[in-house]
């Protein structure tokens, strides 16, 4: 006697309610300066932000005022802050190196 094992298709996926967001025009996605423009965007914004939470979190304190972060949660986050920076400074020097290689080759 041979035995059948039927498996039950699955369920469709439901559509995803996530629509993906960037900076950049589709046609322009796989651009390397526009991607690196993209993410200079996104790091300064979140910069900005670390440091001005972290800002008035000082004035807080200062006038008495509640502040929104604790002093070590503040120093993460200007840590954070510099972190980032320091990424976005070595990734645009990457890009600057690769762009004098390519000079220096097509100078020759």
């Amino acid at each position: 006697m041979t035995t059948t094992i039927y498996q039950k298709a699955p369920a469709p996926r439901p559509a995803a309610t996530h629509k993906s967001f960037s900076w950049i025009h589709p046609q322009v996605k796989y651009d390397e300066h526009a991607d690196f423009c993209a993410l200079t965007m996104d790091v300064c914004q979140g910069i900005q932000t670390c440091i001005d939470v972290a800002h008035m979190s000082h004035m807080n304190r200062d006038n008495g005022t509640a502040p929104a972060l604790n002093l070590m949660d503040t120093e993460r986050l200007l840590r954070l802050a510099l972190v980032s920076s320091q990424m976005l400074g070595e990734i645009a020097a990457e890009r600057i190196e690769a762009f004098n290689d390519v000079a220096g080759k097509e100078g020759k």
